[in-house]
């Protein structure tokens, strides 16, 4: 299956008329600004490795941007748009967050399987999301070192893991029913795509606020090692507890579409 983590190209330049020069210098930085932001936004920032830590690509110009989205624009103009830009003072430029996305194309033979072969799979998965789960509660202590915002950190007793936790429980007791795919409770299969959905939004927004620092090897008090194993850790956990809340969406609309 292809999950993952990609910058998504910037948005196609709008249709200007040059004519308008002030219209015209309106549109380019909004359209600026609609794909590059300032990098404390997002990018991770490491002072031992001499500032931001440009994971997705940068730092950017955004003279450099213009100038190539829209090459019939008259360098007046693009001076214009970028002195706008510049104004607070920020030269240095990162992708928007908004450009950060998951993959999201799906697989197409995952996405053809009928709903028992992939109830057949969401047990295995479930033993995966417990394993992730442990490993987290094991290495916690030490996520956020980084500095990734606080809505993104992990605790041992995180509320969103525990409710994930429960929720396995939960999702297991259903698959044990016989004819589960037309008998499993429908609320307990909701509850349970909502808390891995939830779960997986934590660990995606980490992943992009403070993953970039321990790709390259930097965790307080950890060696080379455990910061490389961290750092393949949580792609791997939101691709399962992703794949088991689509399995989990299609249960319950197939469980809500019988009444």
């Amino acid at each position: 299956m292809s999950s993952g983590l990609e910058l998504k190209p910037t948005s196609e330049p709008p249709e200007i008329d040059w004519t308008d020069e002030d219209g015209a210098v309106e549109a380019m930085v909004e359209w600026f600004h609609a794909n590059f932001e300032d990098p404390a936004q997002e990018t991770p920032y490491e002072s031992a490795e001499g500032g931001y830590q440009y994971i997705w690509g940068g730092p950017y110009d955004a003279a450099e941007e213009l100038a190539d989205a829209f090459p019939d624009a008259d360098d007046e103009l693009i001076a214009r748009a970028v002195d706008e830009i510049q104004s607070d003072g920020l030269f240095d430029w990162a992708p928007a967050g908004i450009r950060i996305q998951p993959d999201d194309e799906p697989d197409d033979d995952d996405y053809r399987q009928p709903l028992e072969a992939r109830l057949e799979a969401l047990g295995g998965q479930l033993d995966r999301i417990e394993q992730h789960i442990a490993y987290w509660r094991n290495r916690a202590p030490q996520m956020g070192h980084n500095g990734p915002p606080d809505e993104f950190r992990l605790e041992p007793d995180d509320e969103d893991l525990t409710a994930a936790e429960a929720s396995v429980a939960e999702v297991r007791v259903e698959l044990a029913k016989a004819d589960r795919a037309n008998t499993a409770n429908a609320e307990v299969i909701e509850k349970a795509e909502s808390a891995f959905k939830r779960l997986a939004n934590k660990i995606f927004g980490w992943i992009k606020a403070g993953a970039g620092a321990l790709v390259i090897g930097i965790i307080g008090g950890a060696g080379k090692h455990i910061g490389e194993e961290i750092a393949k850790d949580p792609q791997a956990f939101w691709n399962v507890l992703t794949e088991a809340g689509s399995t989990l969406a299609d249960w319950a609309g197939h469980l809500t579409a019988m009444f």
